[in-house]
């Protein structure tokens, strides 16, 4: 008798466990609020003519999180000024196509655009490539996104 008493209450949690499973909605499939991308503006000077704008990615936020703590925080962080500019809001200042070709080719940008050499000359350090490929800088561009929406 005690087993059928334990095997009911057993089945009713079972019971209960799925309901709660089934109510409870998944935080991994729920999506971090994001803004779009800037539109309009200057594209900057280097490889990235054209920018593909695609819905959030938060895989490619959280390797752009590592990327960016290995590769960027020498000089950025993303709410204080350090060597180089907080980076807190540029998604919402600069195109992604602007953002993309300063992480690629900061060397062709300092020379020639017009609003990286004005940035340059308000910090100490000038930004050097750091032999990124494109989907790297991607994936730092959709973190940079991510940290915006905050």
């Amino acid at each position: 008798m005690v087993f059928c008493i334990t095997s009911c209450t057993s089945e009713n949690s079972k019971s209960d466990r799925q309901k709660n499973q089934e109510e409870t909605p998944d935080k991994t499939k729920e999506q971090a609020p994001v803004h779009d991308y800037l539109m309009e503006g200057n594209k900057g000077v280097g490889t990235i003519n054209q920018f593909e704008r695609k819905p959030f990615d938060s895989r490619l936020a959280d390797q752009g999180n590592k990327l960016f703590i290995v590769k960027c925080t020498i000089c950025h962080e993303v709410k204080e000024d350090k060597i180089g500019p907080a980076l807190y809001g540029v998604t919402k200042k600069r195109t992604p196509e602007w953002i993309l070709n300063m992480i690629l080719t900061p060397d062709q940008m300092l020379a020639k655009d017009p609003d990286a050499i004005a940035l340059s000359q308000s910090y100490d350090g000038m930004m050097t490539a750091m032999g990124l490929n494109e989907q790297e800088a991607k994936s730092i561009l959709e973190y940079l996104r991510k940290e915006d929406a905050k």
